[in-house]
Protein backbone atom coordinates (compact mmCIF):
# COMPACT_ATOMS: atom_id res chain seq x y z
CA UNK A 1 0.00 0.00 0.00
CA UNK A 2 1.30 3.47 -0.85
CA UNK A 3 2.39 5.49 2.19
CA UNK A 4 1.92 9.23 2.15
CA UNK A 5 4.35 11.73 3.66
CA UNK A 6 2.00 12.14 6.60
CA UNK A 7 2.31 8.54 7.80
CA UNK A 8 6.09 7.99 7.55
CA UNK A 9 7.44 6.76 10.87
CA UNK A 10 10.79 6.09 12.47
CA UNK A 11 12.53 2.87 11.53
CA UNK A 12 13.77 0.36 14.09
CA UNK A 13 17.28 1.57 13.20
CA UNK A 14 16.28 5.13 14.16
CA UNK A 15 14.88 3.93 17.47
CA UNK A 16 17.94 1.80 18.23
CA UNK A 17 20.18 4.78 17.48
CA UNK A 18 18.12 6.95 19.81
CA UNK A 19 18.40 4.42 22.62
CA UNK A 20 22.15 3.93 22.13
CA UNK A 21 22.82 7.67 22.09
CA UNK A 22 20.62 8.42 25.11
CA UNK A 23 22.27 5.60 27.08
CA UNK A 24 25.68 7.22 26.54
CA UNK A 25 24.24 10.62 27.36
CA UNK A 26 22.69 9.40 30.61
CA UNK A 27 25.94 7.83 31.79
CA UNK A 28 28.01 10.89 30.84
CA UNK A 29 25.71 13.33 32.62
CA UNK A 30 25.25 11.23 35.75
CA UNK A 31 28.74 9.79 36.28
CA UNK A 32 30.84 12.40 34.50
CA UNK A 33 32.50 9.72 32.34
CA UNK A 34 33.10 11.19 28.88
CA UNK A 35 31.56 8.94 26.22
CA UNK A 36 30.60 11.76 23.84
CA UNK A 37 33.59 14.16 23.75
CA UNK A 38 31.80 16.61 21.45
CA UNK A 39 28.81 16.97 23.75
CA UNK A 40 28.19 18.97 26.94
CA UNK A 41 30.18 17.70 29.90
CA UNK A 42 28.49 17.01 33.23
CA UNK A 43 28.95 20.42 34.91
CA UNK A 44 27.83 22.40 31.88
CA UNK A 45 24.90 20.04 31.37
CA UNK A 46 23.81 20.50 34.99
CA UNK A 47 23.84 24.27 34.49
CA UNK A 48 21.75 24.02 31.32
CA UNK A 49 19.25 21.73 33.02
CA UNK A 50 18.91 24.16 35.91
CA UNK A 51 18.06 26.90 33.39
CA UNK A 52 15.41 24.61 31.90
CA UNK A 53 13.99 23.88 35.33
CA UNK A 54 13.68 27.62 36.01
CA UNK A 55 12.16 28.32 32.58
CA UNK A 56 9.68 25.47 32.99
CA UNK A 57 8.53 26.79 36.35
CA UNK A 58 7.97 30.24 34.82
CA UNK A 59 5.99 28.88 31.85
CA UNK A 60 3.87 26.47 33.91
CA UNK A 61 3.03 29.28 36.31
CA UNK A 62 1.79 31.32 33.33
CA UNK A 63 -0.34 28.40 32.16
CA UNK A 64 -1.70 27.85 35.67
CA UNK A 65 -2.76 31.50 35.79
CA UNK A 66 -4.83 30.82 32.65
CA UNK A 67 -6.78 28.26 34.63
CA UNK A 68 -5.21 25.19 33.01
CA UNK A 69 -5.35 22.10 35.22
CA UNK A 70 -2.19 19.98 35.25
CA UNK A 71 -3.40 16.87 37.00
CA UNK A 72 -2.89 14.32 35.59
CA UNK A 73 -0.27 15.49 33.13
CA UNK A 74 1.68 13.74 30.38
CA UNK A 75 5.17 14.80 29.30
CA UNK A 76 6.32 13.40 25.96
CA UNK A 77 10.03 12.98 25.28
CA UNK A 78 10.73 13.64 28.95
CA UNK A 79 14.33 12.32 28.87
CA UNK A 80 15.77 12.84 32.36
CA UNK A 81 12.49 14.44 33.45
CA UNK A 82 13.54 17.84 34.76
CA UNK A 83 10.32 19.44 33.53
CA UNK A 84 8.04 16.73 34.93
CA UNK A 85 9.83 17.13 38.26
CA UNK A 86 8.74 20.79 38.29
CA UNK A 87 5.06 19.91 37.79
CA UNK A 88 5.19 17.07 40.31
CA UNK A 89 7.02 18.94 43.07
CA UNK A 90 6.35 22.67 42.53
CA UNK A 91 2.73 22.39 41.41
CA UNK A 92 1.70 19.21 43.25
CA UNK A 93 0.48 17.53 40.06
CA UNK A 94 0.41 13.78 39.50
CA UNK A 95 1.43 12.68 36.05
CA UNK A 96 3.42 10.51 33.69
CA UNK A 97 6.77 11.12 31.98
CA UNK A 98 7.42 9.07 28.84
CA UNK A 99 10.43 8.51 26.60
CA UNK A 100 11.82 5.84 24.27
CA UNK A 101 14.99 5.80 26.41
CA UNK A 102 14.85 3.70 29.56
CA UNK A 103 18.33 4.94 30.48
CA UNK A 104 17.26 8.59 30.49
CA UNK A 105 14.10 7.89 32.47
CA UNK A 106 16.17 5.93 34.98
CA UNK A 107 18.53 8.90 35.37
CA UNK A 108 15.60 10.98 36.68
CA UNK A 109 16.37 9.61 40.14
CA UNK A 110 19.78 11.33 40.01
CA UNK A 111 18.43 14.65 38.73
CA UNK A 112 15.56 14.70 41.20
CA UNK A 113 18.14 14.80 43.98
CA UNK A 114 20.34 17.30 42.15
CA UNK A 115 17.44 19.76 41.77
CA UNK A 116 15.95 18.95 45.20
CA UNK A 117 12.68 17.75 43.71
CA UNK A 118 12.55 14.21 44.97
CA UNK A 119 8.95 13.21 44.20
CA UNK A 120 8.98 11.33 40.89
CA UNK A 121 6.22 11.09 38.30
CA UNK A 122 5.27 7.71 36.88
CA UNK A 123 7.88 6.82 34.23
CA UNK A 124 7.02 4.85 31.10
CA UNK A 125 9.29 3.72 28.27
CA UNK A 126 7.12 3.77 25.14
CA UNK A 127 6.80 4.84 21.50
CA UNK A 128 4.85 8.03 20.79
CA UNK A 129 3.38 6.42 17.67
CA UNK A 130 1.59 3.95 19.97
CA UNK A 131 0.79 5.90 23.13
CA UNK A 132 -0.13 3.30 25.78
CA UNK A 133 -3.00 5.24 27.33
CA UNK A 134 -6.77 5.26 27.29
CA UNK A 135 -8.35 7.98 25.17
CA UNK A 136 -9.14 11.34 26.81
CA UNK A 137 -6.94 10.58 29.84
CA UNK A 138 -4.94 13.78 30.30
CA UNK A 139 -6.25 17.33 30.79
CA UNK A 140 -2.70 18.53 30.06
CA UNK A 141 0.09 17.16 27.88
CA UNK A 142 3.29 18.92 26.90
CA UNK A 143 6.68 18.51 25.22
CA UNK A 144 9.83 20.44 24.44
CA UNK A 145 12.20 19.70 21.52
CA UNK A 146 10.36 16.47 20.80
CA UNK A 147 8.18 16.57 17.68
CA UNK A 148 11.06 17.23 15.26
CA UNK A 149 12.54 13.79 16.03
CA UNK A 150 9.87 12.23 13.79
CA UNK A 151 9.79 12.18 9.97
CA UNK A 152 6.28 13.65 10.07
CA UNK A 153 4.49 15.49 12.83
CA UNK A 154 0.84 14.64 12.07
CA UNK A 155 0.84 11.00 13.29
CA UNK A 156 2.23 12.12 16.64
CA UNK A 157 -0.18 15.02 17.13
CA UNK A 158 -3.02 12.66 16.19
CA UNK A 159 -2.04 10.29 19.00
CA UNK A 160 -1.57 13.18 21.42
CA UNK A 161 -5.03 14.49 20.49
CA UNK A 162 -6.51 11.05 21.20
CA UNK A 163 -5.17 10.83 24.77
CA UNK A 164 -5.68 14.51 25.70
CA UNK A 165 -8.92 15.78 27.24
CA UNK A 166 -7.91 19.43 27.43
CA UNK A 167 -4.68 21.23 26.54
CA UNK A 168 -1.49 20.38 24.67
CA UNK A 169 1.51 22.70 24.96
CA UNK A 170 4.68 22.40 22.88
CA UNK A 171 7.79 24.57 22.63
CA UNK A 172 11.30 24.87 21.15
CA UNK A 173 10.46 23.06 17.91
CA UNK A 174 12.07 24.11 14.60
CA UNK A 175 10.50 25.10 11.31
CA UNK A 176 12.02 25.37 7.85
CA UNK A 177 14.14 28.35 6.82
CA UNK A 178 13.72 29.42 3.18
CA UNK A 179 16.84 31.62 3.16
CA UNK A 180 19.24 28.68 3.30
CA UNK A 181 22.09 27.87 0.92
CA UNK A 182 24.35 24.99 1.95
CA UNK A 183 27.83 25.82 0.66
CA UNK A 184 29.75 23.49 2.95
CA UNK A 185 29.48 21.09 5.88
CA UNK A 186 30.76 22.32 9.22
CA UNK A 187 33.78 20.53 10.67
CA UNK A 188 32.88 20.83 14.34
CA UNK A 189 29.80 19.33 15.95
CA UNK A 190 27.34 21.90 17.24
CA UNK A 191 27.93 21.13 20.94
CA UNK A 192 31.73 20.78 20.76
CA UNK A 193 33.92 23.20 22.71
CA UNK A 194 35.24 24.69 19.46
CA UNK A 195 31.75 25.38 18.13
CA UNK A 196 30.51 26.80 21.43
CA UNK A 197 33.44 29.24 21.56
CA UNK A 198 32.62 30.70 18.15
CA UNK A 199 31.43 34.29 17.90
CA UNK A 200 27.62 34.37 17.96
CA UNK A 201 27.50 36.37 14.72
CA UNK A 202 29.72 33.82 12.98
CA UNK A 203 27.39 31.08 14.21
CA UNK A 204 24.40 33.00 12.88
CA UNK A 205 25.99 33.49 9.47
CA UNK A 206 27.01 29.83 9.25
CA UNK A 207 23.48 28.74 10.03
CA UNK A 208 22.41 30.31 6.71
CA UNK A 209 25.20 28.95 4.51
CA UNK A 210 26.33 25.62 5.96
CA UNK A 211 25.14 22.24 7.17
CA UNK A 212 25.61 21.53 10.88
CA UNK A 213 26.67 18.14 12.22
CA UNK A 214 25.86 16.56 15.58
CA UNK A 215 26.16 13.33 17.54
CA UNK A 216 22.43 12.66 17.27
CA UNK A 217 22.44 12.35 13.48
CA UNK A 218 25.60 10.23 13.56
CA UNK A 219 23.74 7.77 15.81
CA UNK A 220 20.81 7.61 13.39
CA UNK A 221 18.43 9.93 15.27
CA UNK A 222 16.06 11.94 13.09
CA UNK A 223 16.64 15.70 13.32
CA UNK A 224 13.80 17.01 11.18
CA UNK A 225 14.64 20.72 11.12
CA UNK A 226 12.97 21.20 7.75
CA UNK A 227 9.34 20.99 8.88
CA UNK A 228 7.39 23.49 6.75
CA UNK A 229 4.91 25.88 8.29
CA UNK A 230 2.17 24.28 6.18
CA UNK A 231 3.03 20.91 7.72
CA UNK A 232 2.78 22.45 11.18
CA UNK A 233 -0.60 23.96 10.30
CA UNK A 234 -1.92 20.62 9.00
CA UNK A 235 -0.60 18.70 12.01
CA UNK A 236 -2.28 21.03 14.50
CA UNK A 237 -5.67 21.46 12.80
CA UNK A 238 -6.91 18.37 14.65
CA UNK A 239 -7.24 20.57 17.76
CA UNK A 240 -10.29 22.77 18.21
CA UNK A 241 -8.35 25.88 19.28
CA UNK A 242 -4.73 26.83 18.61
CA UNK A 243 -2.56 29.71 19.82
CA UNK A 244 0.73 29.27 17.96
CA UNK A 245 3.75 31.60 17.87
CA UNK A 246 6.75 31.75 15.54
CA UNK A 247 10.09 33.14 16.72
CA UNK A 248 13.06 34.09 14.51
CA UNK A 249 16.43 35.41 15.71
CA UNK A 250 14.82 36.67 18.93
CA UNK A 251 13.18 39.62 17.17
CA UNK A 252 10.65 38.55 14.56
CA UNK A 253 7.54 37.06 16.13
CA UNK A 254 4.19 36.32 14.55
CA UNK A 255 1.05 34.28 15.10
CA UNK A 256 0.49 31.20 12.96
CA UNK A 257 -3.18 30.83 12.12
CA UNK A 258 -4.97 28.34 9.88
CA UNK A 259 -3.00 29.53 6.86
CA UNK A 260 0.14 31.52 6.13
CA UNK A 261 -0.22 35.32 6.15
CA UNK A 262 1.83 38.39 5.34
CA UNK A 263 2.93 38.71 8.97
CA UNK A 264 4.58 35.29 8.73
CA UNK A 265 6.90 36.23 5.83
CA UNK A 266 9.92 37.29 7.98
CA UNK A 267 9.68 34.06 9.95
CA UNK A 268 9.20 32.03 6.77
CA UNK A 269 12.41 33.44 5.32
CA UNK A 270 14.53 33.32 8.47
CA UNK A 271 13.32 30.09 10.06
CA UNK A 272 13.30 29.68 13.80
CA UNK A 273 11.25 27.98 16.48
CA UNK A 274 7.56 27.36 16.98
CA UNK A 275 5.56 27.07 20.20
CA UNK A 276 1.87 26.68 20.85
CA UNK A 277 -1.00 25.98 23.21
CA UNK A 278 -3.71 23.84 21.65
CA UNK A 279 -7.06 22.82 23.11
CA UNK A 280 -9.33 19.85 22.55
CA UNK A 281 -12.96 20.30 23.50
CA UNK A 282 -13.97 17.43 25.75
CA UNK A 283 -16.34 17.15 28.70
CA UNK A 284 -15.10 14.52 31.16
CA UNK A 285 -17.78 12.37 32.73
CA UNK A 286 -15.69 10.92 35.57
CA UNK A 287 -14.29 13.21 38.26
CA UNK A 288 -13.45 10.46 40.72
CA UNK A 289 -10.15 9.93 42.54
CA UNK A 290 -7.05 9.79 40.37
CA UNK A 291 -5.30 6.46 39.82
CA UNK A 292 -2.62 6.72 37.15
CA UNK A 293 -2.72 2.95 36.62
CA UNK A 294 -6.27 3.28 35.29
CA UNK A 295 -5.00 5.49 32.44
CA UNK A 296 -2.69 2.83 31.03
CA UNK A 297 -3.66 0.88 27.91
CA UNK A 298 -2.11 -1.90 25.87
CA UNK A 299 0.14 -0.43 23.12
CA UNK A 300 -0.61 -3.40 20.83
CA UNK A 301 -4.38 -3.82 21.20
CA UNK A 302 -7.28 -1.62 20.17
CA UNK A 303 -10.99 -1.70 20.87
CA UNK A 304 -13.65 0.17 18.85
CA UNK A 305 -15.63 3.00 20.42
CA UNK A 306 -19.17 4.22 19.88
CA UNK A 307 -18.04 7.18 17.76
CA UNK A 308 -16.21 4.96 15.28
CA UNK A 309 -12.68 5.63 16.57
CA UNK A 310 -10.62 3.31 18.77
CA UNK A 311 -9.32 3.06 22.30
CA UNK A 312 -6.74 0.89 24.03
CA UNK A 313 -7.88 -1.79 26.51
CA UNK A 314 -6.96 -1.26 30.15
CA UNK A 315 -3.99 -2.93 31.78
CA UNK A 316 -4.05 -4.61 35.17
CA UNK A 317 -1.06 -4.50 37.50
CA UNK A 318 -0.05 -7.99 38.58
CA UNK A 319 3.02 -8.16 40.81
CA UNK A 320 5.74 -6.15 39.02
CA UNK A 321 4.14 -6.24 35.56
CA UNK A 322 1.10 -4.86 33.72
CA UNK A 323 -1.17 -7.45 32.12
CA UNK A 324 -3.41 -7.10 29.07
CA UNK A 325 -6.33 -9.53 29.16
CA UNK A 326 -6.99 -8.98 25.45
CA UNK A 327 -3.62 -10.21 24.15
CA UNK A 328 -2.39 -11.91 27.34
CA UNK A 329 0.97 -10.12 27.43
CA UNK A 330 2.73 -8.98 30.60
CA UNK A 331 4.55 -5.67 30.19
CA UNK A 332 7.58 -5.54 32.51
CA UNK A 333 8.82 -2.91 34.95
CA UNK A 334 12.53 -2.40 35.61
CA UNK A 335 14.02 -0.02 38.20
CA UNK A 336 10.76 1.88 38.50
CA UNK A 337 10.28 2.35 34.74
CA UNK A 338 7.36 0.57 33.02
CA UNK A 339 7.93 -0.81 29.51
CA UNK A 340 4.83 -0.25 27.39
CA UNK A 341 6.29 -0.71 23.92
CA UNK A 342 4.55 -2.78 21.23
CA UNK A 343 5.79 -6.34 21.62
CA UNK A 344 7.81 -6.42 18.38
CA UNK A 345 9.58 -3.18 19.38
CA UNK A 346 10.21 -4.31 22.94
CA UNK A 347 11.87 -7.49 21.66
CA UNK A 348 14.13 -5.60 19.23
CA UNK A 349 14.92 -2.49 21.30
CA UNK A 350 15.32 -4.02 24.76
CA UNK A 351 15.95 -7.74 24.19
CA UNK A 352 17.53 -8.30 27.62
CA UNK A 353 14.54 -6.84 29.47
Amino acid sequence: MHRTTTDIRQSIANLKGEIEFRAKLALQHVSGEVLLPDYYKKDEHDRILQERVDATYKKMRELAELGIAFCPFLELGAERGQRSLVLTNDFGADGIAIDISWHQLKSMEHFSKLFKREKLPMRICCDANHLPFRSNSFPFAFCYEFLHHFPSVAPITKEIHRVVSGYFYFDEEPFRRLLKLVLYRQKQKIYSNTALRKNKYVNLLESFISEAICDEVEHGIIENNGISLNEWINALTIFDDRNVDLFSINKFRSKLDGRLGISNIPNLLLGGTIAGLCRKQFNPTNNGPLDLNELLGCPDCITPTENGSFDRPSLVKISNAFHCYQCGFNYPCKDGVIFLLPKHELKQLYPTF
